[in-house]
């Protein structure tokens, strides 16, 4: 393996043996070869991943494996982190998968300069059985710096489509941004874990670089999407919003309150739709009940939010006029949606 490799590549894994070979046949063909591969085996209970795991480490020495006892994804990341011996780190899903091209090119646009404290992005693909999707920054392709990096930072949450991606994926990222960072980790976020690290991280970095090319593709399984009800999501949602405000403010950000208020109420978009799909008996009512509540219902109606999405067009309407017939209406789209796109 080289000794100084230029990007370490963080690959979580637990139980993800039938995915794992799409993913790291992606890697490995990359265009780009100075690279560490840390497959970090959380804890896995399949019987298959951990030696799949060893087995790649066995027939390539720029792969390595760590095994450790499950923690979640964010403690996972973070020890390949802690164990990467590169400049630049990339996190990578086990599931997913990467164009050959996606390291050779975004390296190309890193800066010497900047090397410690910068941010190389790419867009990506959402892919569903049925369908594609393309998600991009709003931000133009590009650099910034200075000043215009500064506005950036005043509008990394509470959009309607970040002008950051915030997911730690699709990525490289300085080392130092994210070890720099890593106190502000906090393993109770079950919602939100990326915004965790990369807030900060974006708050840190001096130079951003955005390419509009997708690269990076997100595979989602209607089985593995986290649709089922949860009675801790709006705790979830809470402690997010609480911790990034935190997080601003430590970094002077000088609209941090307004951002973690608008970021509250577009994750709430994100509880209407989860709820509703849910599907469990009673779920219009559950959701109807928790946006009456004064303080949710103060903040839906205080703060007008811009919604251009025909989608979130309609969930923004249930929000401020959450009766049964409205919500039950919304409820059978998404299962028209989810249906479609699905199979």
């Amino acid at each position: 393996m080289n000794n100084n490799p230029d990007i370490a590549l963080i690959i979580p894994v637990y139980n993800t043996a039938s995915y794992l070979p799409k993913c790291m046949e992606s890697i490995l063909s990359s265009t780009f070869s100075s690279m560490e591969i840390i497959l970090v085996d959380d804890g896995s209970t399949d019987g298959v991943s951990p030696d799949l795991c060893d087995r790649y480490a066995q027939s390539d020495p720029r792969v390595r494996t760590l095994h450790k006892e499950n923690g979640g994804l964010q403690s996972a990341w973070i020890a390949g982190a802690e164990a990467s011996n590169a400049d630049y780190l990339s996190f990578i899903d086990s599931d997913d998968w990467l164009d050959s091209e996606m390291f050779q090119e975004l390296f190309a646009h890193t800066s010497q300069a900047f090397k410690s404290c910068e941010i190389i992005s790419s867009d990506y693909i959402i892919e569903k059985q049925n369908e594609r999707k393309e998600v991009h920054h709003t931000i133009p392709c590009g650099q910034h710096f200075g000043e215009d990096l500064d506005k950036i930072k005043m509008r990394l949450l509470g959009e309607e489509q970040r002008t950051v991606i915030l997911s730690r994926c699709m990525k490289l990222i300085s080392r130092k941004l994210i070890l720099d960072n890593l106190h502000y980790c906090n393993s109770a976020i079950k919602l939100g874990e990326d915004v965790n690290i990369m807030v900060p991280a974006l708050c840190d970095c001096k130079r951003l670089y955005v390419s509009d090319k997708c690269y990076y593709h997100y595979r989602t399984v209607l089985s593995s999407m986290s649709h089922a009800h949860n009675e801790k999501i709006l705790d979830d949602i809470k402690l997010l919003c609480d911790t990034c405000c935190n997080i601003l403010e430590d970094k002077k950000i000088p609209n941090a309150r307004s951002q973690a208020e608008r970021e509250f109420l577009r994750l709430m978009f994100v509880y209407v739709k989860d709820e509703l799909r849910a599907g469990y008996k009673g779920a219009t009512v559950v959701v109807r009940d928790t946006l009456t509540q004064k303080p949710i219902k103060d903040k839906i109606l205080n703060n007008k939010l811009e919604v251009s999405d025909k989608a979130n067009k309609l969930i923004y309407y249930g929000m401020r006029h959450p009766n049964l017939l409205v919500l039950t209406m919304i409820q059978l789209i998404l299962f028209a949606y989810d249906k479609k796109t699905n199979g």
